[in-house]
Formats: structure tokens, C-alpha cells, sequence
């Protein structure tokens, strides 16, 4: 196995008397597109908080292997008193990036996820859904994360927007970064993607390569993801 970017071991997170991941062990290989996938309420959400430590976690380690790591939530949510200039301007501040580098970041990066950078004047807050999602990833990838996670990476996005946020996918699986993707969105993240994890009920229940996995199976190589889903959590 590669270096792995991302280790989870033995990962539990309870809210009161609910216990939204219960086990969750998996690694994300350095260099690789990851599907992380499971029905809805399975803890695909609470255990990529705990992993950001966004959330305490009850017990379990996490090991992060990355310099810079990147998060796009599925909802982004931001101050409504604050233009995109300034959210771009304070992660940048974050970064130690130079007024220059900035705008050469900007310049290379709103086109990538199809994003109007005259937006940018705008508060964020009157965004609509779709160019709140694109400005969260304009967020995410502007300190150059070696480790990219995304929540639900289509919701709320426009055909084109789909369309060039796969090819960001796979132009940071090429220059050597690693891409975490929580999704239901199967057949999208499938034409990217090089492993699944698959959680259920709070418990990963498998992890593989897809096409290793589906040489392997029963299922056949043209099954495809979707099969694999169902096999682990339909």
C-alpha cells in the first residue's frame, strides 16, 4: 500500500443516548480519488467532523498525514455581514498568502469550479445554493491542500459546475493530492474515483480498490459502484 494520507482506527462518536459511528477503521491512500458511501443517518457526515475535529470524538484515533487539508461541507454556511472578498481575503491572511499570490490563486482557481469571481463583491450570505458551494471550494483549495475532503461534492451544483468540479478531482489525484469524497451521488463520484469505504449503521463495513474489488468478486468488472453499495449496504 502507498503512504497513506489519512489513517482511522477504532473511530466512536455519540450524541446522548444515539450513536452515530459506533467503529470506524479505514485508510485513504495518498494519491487517490476515495468514495466514502453509505445510506442516509449511516455516519458518514459525524465521522468526517471527527476526522476535522470539528466534533470530539469519543475514543478512536486519527492520524492526518497531510500538511494542508481542505474541507468543503455539503451546506456551506457564512457570516452574512461578510462579501466573499472578505472570506477569501481572511483564508488568505490564514495562509500567509501575498496580496499577489492571492490573486494569482484567485485567477486559477474560480474558473476550475466555475465559479464568477465579480461574485466576490457580493455577501455571501445572498449567494444562491450552487455559488455557495463553489465559493466553498474557491476556500478549500486556495492554501493548496495536499488533503482535499468534501462533503456531498455535487449537491446544490449546476451540470457545467459537475462537470469541471470532476475534472478538479482528478487534476489533484494527477499532481499527487488525495481526495476524500462523501457522497449518494454514485454514478458521479464512480467515474472518478479509485477506492471506496463503505460505513453502515456507524461501522465501516468494507474498503477496497474499486477495480481490484470487482476483479475479484462475483459481481464482474462492468458491475460497477453502485452493485458494490448495495452488496455492503443496500
Amino acid at each position: 500500500m502507498t503512504d497513506p494520507a489519512l489513517e482511522v482506527r477504532g473511530l466512536a462518536k455519540s450524541f446522548g443516548p444515539v450513536r452515530a459511528v459506533k467503529k470506524a477503521d479505514f485508510t485513504v491512500r495518498r494519491g487517490t480519488v476515495t468514495a466514502f458511501l453509505g445510506p442516509n443517518g449511516a455516519g458518514k457526515t459525524t465521522t468526517l467532523r471527527a476526522v476535522l475535529g470539528f466534533v470530539a470524538k469519543d475514543r478512536g484515533e486519527v492520524e492526518v498525514r497531510a500538511s494542508r487539508v481542505g474541507f468543503v461541507p455539503e451546506q456551506p454556511v457564512f457570516f452574512p455581514w461578510l462579501r466573499g472578498l472578505d472570506l477569501v481575503r481572511l483564508t488568505a491572511r490564514l495562509a500567509a498568502l501575498s496580496r499577489d499570490e492571492l490573486e494569482r490563486r484567485i485567477n486559477t482557481l474560480a474558473p476550475l469550479v466555475h465559479f464568477d469571481r465579480g461574485l466576490l463583491l457580493r455577501r455571501a450570505a445572498a449567494y444562491s445554493g450552487g455559488n455557495r458551494k463553489k465559493l466553498a471550494y474557491l476556500l478549500g483549495l486556495l492554501t493548496s491542500p495536499d488533503l482535499l475532503i468534501v462533503d456531498e461534492p455535487f449537491s446544490a451544483l449546476d451540470p457545467p459546475a459537475i462537470r469541471d468540479v470532476r475534472a478538479l478531482f482528478v487534476a489533484l489525484r494527477e499532481r499527487g493530492g488525495t481526495v476524500l469524497l462523501s457522497t449518494h451521488l454514485i454514478a458521479e463520484v464512480e467515474r472518478v474515483c479509485d477506492d471506496f469505504i463503505v460505513i453502515r449503521e456507524g461501522v465501516v463495513v468494507a474498503q477496497d480498490n474499486l477495480a481490484r474489488f470487482l476483479r475479484a468478486s462475483n459481481l464482474g468488472p462492468e458491475a460497477g459502484l453502485e452493485k458494490v453499495f448495495f452488496l455492503f449496504a443496500g
